[in-house]
């Protein structure tokens, strides 16, 4: 779509109510991706459910896909969404215009978050961590990714339970960059990993949350099969390489004013306000 058709249909949503901010970003080609390794196990939790037996109240589908050098964690409904819409296009290869948001999460009234829009893979053998942070529409060319060494959390186990999936699981705490943690392992999945950057137990992490219940996953299914690949998508080679903190502050900038950040000088009176919005990283 032409940039100044997009703004031209950005800022008469807003006028008229219908558009939430930060702007989610342009669909990406699910065609565009390289194989990196493969996995036999994916793993999908339910960010922030209002009721885990309801796909439609999660704030968000994420998939932690665990490989034998790395593991990539995403947003399954941002995936299923971009493949929905490679297939249209490719189907409508003559269409003037095209969707910008499809499957589950397109019922939702959406808008860009960078716990969405994120990828991110840990990788064994160098013991590293980076994430590539797609920014909303408008500041594309922000897009940008930083590597750190694998985020530690130090963990207290407790000998309290809990069934999650019929599997079960122990309670660990900690403390990571300024928010406390709830988490649940399952030893009888002697995987040290988890949703986001969180790791380091004895067995996989089912459930985490921090002591506010501001974010919560819950493990909704396990699946198991000989081989599932794991794809990066081409372009992350031309993401901005920056450091974690010049990343975050770049995301915070975009949350807390989208508009100045995106250079749109729209006339006062306009301008939506944007929500409050909270970050897992305060430190």
């Amino acid at each position: 779509m032409n940039s100044y058709i997009l703004i031209f249909f950005l800022l008469l949503s807003t006028v008229s109510g219908n558009a939430q901010f930060p702007a989610i970003p342009m669909p990406k080609n699910v065609q565009k991706t390289n194989t990196i390794d493969s996995a036999n196990i994916r793993v999908l939790y339910a960010l922030n459910p209002v009721d885990i037996s309801n796909i439609t109240t999660y704030d968000d589908l994420q998939r932690l896909e665990i490989g034998d050098s790395l593991s990539k964690y995403y947003s399954f409904f941002i995936y299923n969404s971009d493949s929905l819409i490679t297939e249209w296009k490719n189907k409508y290869k003559n269409a003037k215009s095209a969707p910008g948001i499809l499957g589950v999460r397109g019922k939702q009234y959406d808008h860009w978050n960078e716990y969405h829009y994120s990828e991110y893979f840990k990788y064994f053998s160098s013991n590293t961590f980076t994430e590539y942070s797609r920014m909303p529409g408008f500041l594309q060319s922000m897009n940008c990714q930083y590597t750190e060494k694998m985020p530690h959390q130090e963990w207290t186990i407790h000998a309290d339970t809990l069934a999650i999936l019929n599997f079960y699981c122990q309670k660990a705490t900690c403390t990571f960059r300024g928010r406390e943690y709830t988490a649940w392992f399952c030893v009888d999945i002697p995987i040290s990993n988890g949703p986001w950057k969180f790791g380091g137990l004895p067995g996989l992490i089912l459930k985490v949350y921090d002591k506010d219940h501001l974010f919560v996953f819950e493990s909704i299914e396990i699946e198991k099969k000989e081989k599932f690949p794991i794809n990066m998508y081409q372009d992350y080679r031309n993401y901005k390489k920056k450091e974690r903190k010049e990343v975050l502050k770049l995301q915070k900038e975009a949350n807390k004013n989208f508009f100045k950040a995106a250079n749109l000088n729209l006339r006062k009176g306009t301008i939506p306000p944007q929500q409050p919005h909270f970050y897992m990283e305060l430190e």
